[in-house]
């Protein structure tokens, strides 16, 4: 339940929009308008992860667990530039048919730098949980953390 939890919800929108993107890669429906607007949003979804968890880390009362979420959350910023400009760079390069070897190319890359920025998010997350434990309970920031029963349950 993501409703108590802005991390999570933004997590979410990440993978709805990393979906949206593999989609647009893979189907091969989208227009190369469509790319570069899925791109921006989850760049624009990165920096929203980056500003909870930098919340999250002042409110944080124990340093190790604080510098960790710092370090595992610098990532993102970087990453989700790098794919807004990597998509707007590939797209205008891409043929209208996507077939050449250059194209191939280019969507690995763009691939690849999703897959890195959607692990970057899953480090966040999991370093925000830990450090919502450490968070002093008057400090006004409170997060709820529900975990899904294991498949095998």
């Amino acid at each position: 339940d993501h409703t108590d939890n802005e991390i999570i919800a933004a997590a979410k929108k990440i993978a709805y929009l990393m979906a949206h993107l593999s989609e647009l890669i893979r189907g091969g429906k989208g227009t190369k308008r469509e790319l570069i607007a899925c791109a921006k949003a989850l760049a624009d979804a990165s920096e929203r992860i980056t500003e909870l968890a930098k919340e999250l880390a002042r409110h944080c009362t124990d340093k190790k667990i604080r510098t960790n979420l710092l370090q595992v959350c610098e990532k993102i910023p970087t990453l989700g530039t790098q794919l807004r400009v990597l998509s707007t760079v590939k797209a205008t390069m891409m043929g209208q048919t996507m077939e050449t070897d250059e194209d191939l190319e280019a969507m690995d890359m763009l691939v690849f730098n999703a897959q890195k920025l959607n692990q970057a998010v899953k480090e966040t997350v999991r370093a925000a949980e830990a450090a919502s434990i450490r968070v002093r309970s008057d400090a006004g920031f409170k997060l709820k953390w529900v975990r899904k029963m294991p498949w095998f349950q």
